[in-house]
């Protein structure tokens, strides 16, 4: 049977594996079958308020209300707009205004997060799990539970959206990306061609729902018949014992996560034998990295995957092997590899010409996962999904913004971003190149590197940041023996220890955080 929309294809799965453990938040669990029911109540109540194909909001995370509030959305033929508490204020009423969101979904816990933010907001509140006493525009448990557990599926196409999520980007301005059913159905197709794995496998899900991953986290495990399980907040920096005890056999997350580990000596030969994929995405993974997962879990394939929320989560994976532990790459960063199954790959100059093959220029990419551009925003859609004069298939390909080249295996290597590469001196360089250069010495794997711009945006000097204690007397010998590697001007003016790396609602180190925290030095 044809699989027309994400709905479908975990209604499909539920009907084979009814009684299989679906979702495990700590000791609570639902089963396939309680999943459909509760969802599929959930969908007849947004039914019964009257939704078309609209946005309606998720708000929270790592509670079973999410992750049933997300299929029962689907089920009612709408699309899912993740809400994060961590936001600011402002920005959680441009993203409820900017979708135009008059329903919100999730537990009294999570709307007690944003209770300020929510003041003057005219959405109604909708809680699965709970039963809420206090007045005002709520659909609680009972409502609910009231509902019948029918389900029609054929009012859902391919083209009809899945979810809008909100990306800052590098101007800080929350962009609304539109993904259709038919772009992440692409997306399942392709990454299930990479992965063989037993018919009862247990994946994490360690993403935050504002942060694609997460869909694939979700949406993988729920079509094949999987158990995903949350990784609780508290275990989020050091997840070593959530993945031994659950028996994970898919860990996904940020590298910088892994980096944390390492640094707090946790990977230690064979301590995850189950393991069998080692997923990281979302920021650049070190060989070193690589390579201590590799030993930590010598069972398990480690994995880097690339993609934008533009392109639907992953447009290229690079599985990493003990051959390439001896392998020179640039910067000593594992390549992002090679496109994803019917996806398409080129790296373009300044003027949008193809660059020969060992060039440096901008990933761009086309295919199937290429999303519908960003909601109410023409103008910055226009800008960046275009069409090359060059490809007379006259197909839209994203510009990504990221830098790369492909190397003599036809591997693709980021090289950072457009807006990643600063001037000093009248020398150019990126952020990485100087990270690479100073992790090479034990005191700073951890190391960040963020630049300090004056009033006019040029950048007059650069800031390392560190978790660990260094002296000033390291710090001289560190300088003295980057020199082989680094121009003078480029070692940074100070490196400073922090306790914890600020982090973004992504998970991902937050380097804007970081660099109000250098200007202020």
């Amino acid at each position: 049977m044809k699989v027309n929309s994400l709905a479908q294809a975990v209604v499909e799965s539920a009907a084979q594996y009814p009684e299989r453990v679906a979702i495990k938040i700590k000791d609570e669990v639902l089963t396939y079958s309680d999943l459909i029911q509760k969802s599929a109540q959930v969908a007849n109540t947004l039914k019964d308020q009257g939704v078309n194909k609209e946005a309606i909001g998720i708000v929270g995370q790592r509670h079973m209300a999410s992750y049933v509030g997300i299929l029962g959305i689907l089920l009612a033929g709408c699309y899912y707009v993740p809400i994060n508490p961590k936001l600011s204020k402002d920005k959680i009423i441009s993203i409820i205004n900017d979708s135009n969101i008059k329903f919100l979904v999730g537990d009294v816990d999570n709307f007690s997060k944003v209770k300020k933010s929510l003041y003057g907001v005219a959405c109604k509140k909708i809680t699965p799990y709970e039963l809420v006493s206090e007045s005002g525009n709520w659909i609680d448990k009972n409502y609910i539970d009231s509902k019948g557990c029918e389900i029609n599926l054929n009012d859902i196409s391919k083209s009809d959206l899945a979810y809008v999520m909100y990306t800052s980007g590098s101007t800080g301005n929350p962009k609304g990306v539109q993904v259709t059913n038919a772009n992440v159905l692409s997306y399942l197709s392709a990454i299930s061609l990479l992965w063989e794995l037993p018919s009862h496998f247990k994946m994490s899900q360690f993403h935050d729902l504002s942060f694609d991953p997460s869909v694939s986290d979700i949406f993988y495990t729920l079509s094949n018949g999987g158990a995903l399980c949350v990784v609780p907040e508290n275990d989020m920096l050091l997840p070593s014992d959530f993945i031994i005890n659950e028996k994970i056999d898919i860990w996904s997350s940020v590298p910088s996560i892994g980096t944390f580990m390492l640094k707090m000596g946790v990977l230690e030969k064979n301590i995850f034998p189950n393991l069998k994929v080692i997923r990281f995405a979302g920021e650049a993974l070190s060989k070193k990295i690589a390579d201590a997962w590799g030993v930590a879990a010598p069972n398990s394939s480690v994995e880097n995957h690339y993609g934008p929320t533009e392109a639907t989560i992953d447009v290229a994976s690079f599985c990493y092997s003990k051959k390439d532990r001896s392998t020179t790459y640039n910067n000593d960063v594992v390549p992002i590899g090679k496109p994803m199954s019917g996806m398409q790959i080129s790296i373009i100059d300044n003027e949008s010409n193809q660059v020969k093959k060992g060039d440096i220029g901008e990933i761009v990419y086309k295919g199937p996962q290429i999303s519908n551009g960003y909601l109410n925003d023409q103008k910055k859609t226009n800008s960046v999904f275009v069409a090359f004069d060059w490809d007379l298939s006259n197909e839209t390909w994203y510009k990504s913004g990221d830098l790369g080249f492909y190397n003599n295996d036809n591997n693709i290597e980021c090289t950072g971003r457009k807006d990643n590469q600063i001037k000093l001196g009248g020398r150019r360089i990126e952020i990485g190149e100087i990270e690479s250069v100073l992790s090479k010495f034990k005191p700073l794997q951890d190391v960040v590197v963020v630049a300090i711009k004056s009033d006019d945006q040029i950048t007059t000097v650069c800031v390392a940041f560190t978790m660990s204690e260094i002296s000033k007397e390291e710090q001289i010998l560190i300088r003295q023996n980057s020199m082989q590697h680094l121009e003078q001007v480029f070692f940074p003016k100070k490196i400073v220890t922090i306790d914890e790396f600020p982090r973004s609602p992504s998970g991902k180190i937050d380097r804007k955080t970081l660099s109000l925290k250098a200007q202020n030095l």
